[in-house]
């Protein structure tokens, strides 16, 4: 383990879209069937954002509540790190417009964009700080409008991903709880495989199915797999993975190439769809009562770029 655990979770928040849209909404404007997208992507209905909407506004709801949760406020926030890749503009950044919102004066703010993995890439970032003494509260968000990226007629894109965003509010403090370890990737020569402009783009997001299936189904049990060997520890060990919601298929292949029961797999693609960086921290308010101290949480996030990570969390 890399020393202390450090980054104890002391309060979680979520955030989707106001517009709730079901497979059913989606066949009468797609060459589709609910059926159809159930059987291949587990996904029912996702949130899509509404007027007046996006990642910026998801992620400071998302905080507020999280912070709400931890029973702090806003000024006591050192850093605030948001993941995402669908800013509603390149300048000011969503992690200042969250902190201008929450009332955290002075906070450092900044975005990470390492696609669906971005929220796991900010959490190894956010512990470092917090390791090193640059902070001593960060609040963590994961936060995507992938409604604004979508070609609402690709019929292959848009039933896949939803609107939404995840904040945790991460302490310093003293004790046996935090992340202990974290793993990070990335490689270039897979950027033909999925792209996407900025909102309101004409280039809408684009990706080979067929290749993301084939490089997520293999580094997901990887990674898992090396968090747990390299640390010492045991299946049993770990109360929950938590992996990034891309795609039903995806996760039960995972399963099978792990010793995780799928029981402690945590899926919520059903209700929110592919959410992208906000995946992993929408997951957190159905778990966070139930983690056991001294057990553990992994998280692994995947997408284009090609990026990955995982963050290793001792609860």
């Amino acid at each position: 383990m890399n020393g202390r655990p450090v980054g104890r979770i002391v309060g979680v928040g979520r955030a989707l879209g106001s517009r709730v849209v079901t497979n059913a909404d989606l066949e009468g404007v797609l060459d589709t069937t609910d059926e159809w997208i159930s059987t291949r992507t587990g996904i029912k209905e996702r949130r899509f954002v509404d007027e007046g909407e996006n990642a910026a506004t998801l992620a400071v709801e998302a905080s507020k509540k999280a912070l709400e949760h931890a029973g702090v406020d806003g000024e006591s926030v050192d850093l605030v790190i948001c993941g995402t890749s669908t800013a509603p503009e390149s300048m000011p950044s969503v992690a200042c417009l969250v902190g201008e919102e929450i009332g955290a004066p002075g906070a450092g703010a900044m975005d990470l964009a390492a696609a669906c993995a971005g929220f796991s890439y900010a959490a190894t970032v956010a512990s470092s700080m917090l390791r090193s003494g640059a902070a001593g509260r960060v609040l963590l968000i994961g936060a995507d409008a992938m409604s604004t990226i979508v070609d609402p007629k690709d019929r292959s894109t848009a039933v896949l991903f939803g609107d939404g965003a995840g904040a945790v509010v991460l302490d310093a403090g003293e004790g046996d709880s935090g992340f202990v370890d974290h793993i990070l990737g990335a490689d270039g020569r897979g950027a033909p495989l999925g792209r996407a402009g900025h909102p309101g783009d004409e280039e809408k997001l684009f990706q080979n199915g067929r290749e993301v299936f084939k490089f997520a189904v293999r580094i997901l049990p990887d990674m898992v797999e090396k968090l747990i060997s390299r640390n010492g520890l045991s299946p049993e060990d770990v109360q929950y993975v938590i992996p990034h919601q891309a795609n039903a298929r995806i996760i039960r292949s995972a399963i099978h190439k792990m010793e995780i029961p799928e029981d402690r797999v945590v899926i919520n693609l059903d209700r929110f769809g592919n959410t992208s960086a906000a995946s992993i921290p929408l997951s957190y308010p159905d778990i966070y009562d139930e983690m056991e101290r001294g057990k553990y949480v992994i998280t692994v996030g995947f997408g284009f770029g090609l990026t990955w990570a995982a963050n290793l969390y001792r609860i």
